[in-house]
């Protein structure tokens, strides 16, 4: 999980992280993503479960 994603795929896979979850995903205005943390965060955390739960 994290902020903002600016790494492409291959960055990431050499640095061993198979997924990424950006904030920015679930709400791309930064300052949302402020002052909204904890309910996107929840979002977030909600679609980390479904994609290694399901």
């Amino acid at each position: 999980m994290c902020g903002r994603l600016a790494l492409p795929p291959e960055a990431l896979g050499r640095a061993g992280i198979r997924r990424a979850y950006p904030l920015t995903d679930a709400e791309p205005d930064i300052a949302k993503c402020i002052a909204e943390a904890g309910p996107i965060l929840e979002r977030v955390a909600e679609r980390i479960g479904r994609d290694f739960l399901t």
